[in-house]
């Protein structure tokens, strides 16, 4: 990435202005222009765990897309552990299954006096493992697992109601649903583990841009056209010239889009031919979260 401060120096170099240029407005043309742009690559991935209170969760700041989220399905925090082992022989302490370091000591308060309870323990724990360890097929990634977007009418809601169930959201699977500024989700209180994209931002706030030929280049033909564009409505600039530089913005705009959602490296080459070269298609990944779907296909006929 680099400072958008390039580009504004490429623009005088190129217009050579007799007067100075409002930073402002440069400042903002080309922020529209990366939008315009808006390949998947030139933001920045996020993942935040966001608490859910009353139906609801914040968007964070920064947010400019979703990409997809998860939601805790186990029992406490996402620092906290779903399953906790203690021994007699090791009165106060814990081994937990799912963190290491957390804040603060989540099995504080377990009982440790009576063997019942770690066999029980034990017992969820070997099933815990058993039965939702990830793989490539697995629909369950160690405490959470994928949530749908609504298609309900009235998926925004209160649709937490498998008990006695209003047959609002009927499949009674966990969904969401957008309400900016508020995530709406179909449960009451919870944890919610969201992956978007925002904006890379410098030390002044200000967008940062790809350190690519074209996106500066297409970024530039966006400033120098709505520069041009008050003499063009006053009638200063022929209409053939003013079409020249519009043609030359959606020219450069589309190679910057395309430069950026090429694969440029030999690994994202080869994760290409693994995912799409298979005789069975892998239609479970949105369910282990795309896990491992750079793995190649590894097929048995006969005996297994």
């Amino acid at each position: 990435m680099v400072s958008i401060e390039r580009v504004i120096s490429g623009v005088y170099r190129d217009l050579r202005p007799k007067t100075q240029l409002e930073e402002n407005d440069l400042i903002e043309w080309a922020a529209e222009a990366l939008e315009q742009i808006g390949a998947y690559t030139q933001y920045t991935e996020a993942v935040d765990y966001v608490p859910v209170v009353d139906y609801k969760a914040l968007i964070p700041c920064g947010f400019h897309q979703l990409v997809r989220i998860a939601y805790k399905y186990t029992p406490g925090d996402p620092c906290g552990c779903a399953f906790k082992i203690t021994s007699s022989s090791d009165e106060g302490s814990c081994s937990c299954t799912t963190c290491s370091g957390c804040s603060s000591d989540p099995c504080s308060n377990l009982e440790t006096s009576s063997d019942s309870v770690i066999v029980t323990q034990t017992q969820q724990l070997i099933d815990y493992h058993l039965h939702y360890r990830f793989s490539r097929s697995a629909r369950y990634f160690k405490e959470w697992k994928p949530m749908r977007l609504a298609t309900s009418n009235y998926a925004k809601a209160k649709t937490a109601h498998c008990e006695n169930c209003i047959n609002i959201s009927n499949t009674c699977d966990a969904e969401y649903s957008v309400d900016h500024p508020y995530i709406r989700t179909s449960f009451q209180t919870g944890y919610i583990c969201l992956a978007y994209l925002k904006q890379p931002l410098d030390e002044r706030d200000l967008p940062l841009i790809p350190d690519k030929v074209s996106y500066i280049e297409a970024i530039k033909k966006y400033l120098i056209m709505k520069i041009s564009y008050a003499d063009f409505i006053k009638g200063a600039i022929h209409p053939t010239i003013f079409a020249k530089l519009e043609d030359d913005w959606h020219w450069y705009c589309s190679q910057a889009r395309n430069k950026a959602n090429m694969p440029d490296t030999i690994d994202k080459l080869q994760n290409m031919l693994d995912r799409h070269v298979r005789l069975i298609p892998y239609r479970n990944g949105y369910y282990g979260f795309f896990g491992n779907m750079n793995s190649q296909e590894k097929l048995r006929f006969g005996n297994d």
